[in-house]
């Protein structure tokens, strides 16, 4: 069985405050891969937008 660890606040950044734990994993993922700031804050924006659609 797998363990949910869910992360503090005090280790997310600007980008990551208010996305899901996964979501933050792959936007660092794509910021360590060079992926330019402004695609991230949009891929973030959908990512929330999404989410309150559910």
């Amino acid at each position: 069985m797998a363990i949910r660890t869910q992360l503090s606040n005090k280790d997310r950044d600007e980008l990551t405050k208010d996305v899901d734990d996964l979501d933050k994993v792959y936007l660092e993922q794509m910021k360590e891969q060079g992926i330019d700031e402004d695609l991230l804050e949009q891929f973030r924006d959908l990512t929330l937008q999404m989410n309150e659609i559910e």
